[in-house]
Formats: structure tokens, sequence, C-alpha cells
């Protein structure tokens, strides 16, 4: 990981119960942001507090830090990740679509993305 990320990491005495991944996102128009890279619980310690928890450390971490804010993405289709956030008063700020292009492919072709003529 790097330097400023951190693995937070739920055990059930030696049986990982889940874990979050976080880091610290530089915006020129919000300042240093926390963000939770990825938080997966085991399925069989959903709906136990597992995922509370690793919120609530999250959160201790952002604020002991100095971050403005703590940011996690989720996608629409994911109703209970949704409803979960929600319930932990989180708010929906946005509705982006993600645009990805494979460089590997553009490396490939030996054709990158020509920009635009100014004239």
């Amino acid at each position: 990981l790097p330097k400023e990320d951190r693995l937070l990491i739920g055990l059930d005495g030696e049986h990982l119960a889940g874990f979050a991944h976080l880091r610290v996102s530089r915006d020129l128009t919000a300042g240093d942001t926390a963000e939770v890279v990825a938080i997966v619980v085991a399925k069989s310690y959903r709906r136990k507090g597992v995922g509370r928890h690793l919120i609530a450390a999250a959160e201790t971490w952002a604020l002991e830090s100095g971050r403005a804010r703590l940011l996690l993405h989720t996608d629409v289709i994911r109703t209970e990740a949704n409803a979960f956030f929600t319930a932990l008063g989180y708010e929906m700020s946005s509705t982006t679509l993600e645009f990805i292009r494979d460089l590997e492919k553009v490396r490939q072709a030996d054709r990158p993305t020509q920009p635009p003529r100014i004239s």
C-alpha cells in the first residue's frame, strides 16, 4: 500500500470478517478527502455490525488526520450497500459515469488519441 493508505481489518478471532481500504484523495476544489476505496465484509459476517465498525474506524481515521470529508463509491445496482450507507448518514452526492480507456490496447495499436488542432 502507498504510505498514506490504510488497511482496516475486522477479525473474529483468527477469521477475517472484513476489511476497508482507505486513501487520501487530493482535489483542487475540495481539498484533502479521505476515501473508502473498498469495503468488503465476508458473507457470513454481514448484518452483524462488521461494516458499521469498519466505517466508524474509517471516520475516526479521517477526523484524526484532519480530512474535510469521507468519500465512498458504490454502484447504483448495489441496493443493499446503498441502503447501508444511507442508514449510516451518508448522502448520495452524484450520479457520475466512469469512463476507462485500455491504454494497453492503444499501445498495441500504436494510435493514441490525438489532441484537437487549435487554430
